[in-house]
């Protein structure tokens, strides 16, 4: 039984360590929000998108969050999902990324290199 309970606690620790570290760092990004992580397996941060990603995603006739998504995994290989798969708020745009980027320091070097493209993307735009 020890056994047992000592992998739970390090399972459930590590996952609500990488909570706080995602909801963190995602609100320390610039044009991203992030409510706190409350032991989801998925973050659903808000993307404050300019009028000129805007216009690019209408040019190329996708949404907004899709085409951050896309040039996310094309500069980093960081996968996530855009937020208008789910039916979002109208007017909206959000992204859904995984807590389950293992072990925690992965989950870092990972924030770290979203961290580093955002910075460009909306330099960018």
């Amino acid at each position: 039984m020890a056994l047992f309970e000592r992998e739970y606690a390090g399972i459930f620790d590590g996952m609500r360590d990488r909570a706080v570290l995602l909801s963190e760092r995602l609100n320390e990004m610039e044009n991203i929000t992030c409510n706190k992580l409350q032991g989801a397996m998925y973050a659903f941060p808000r993307l404050h998108l300019g009028h000129k990603v805007i216009q690019k995603a209408q040019e190329q006739k996708v949404a907004p969050d899709f085409l951050y998504c896309w040039e996310l995994l094309n500069a980093t290989g960081v996968q996530t999902v855009p937020g208008s798969g789910f039916g979002q708020v109208e007017g909206t745009f959000h992204l859904r990324m995984t807590n389950l980027v293992s072990p925690t320091q992965k989950m870092a070097q990972t924030l770290e290199q979203m961290a580093d493209f955002n910075h460009k993307f909306n330099r960018k735009y």
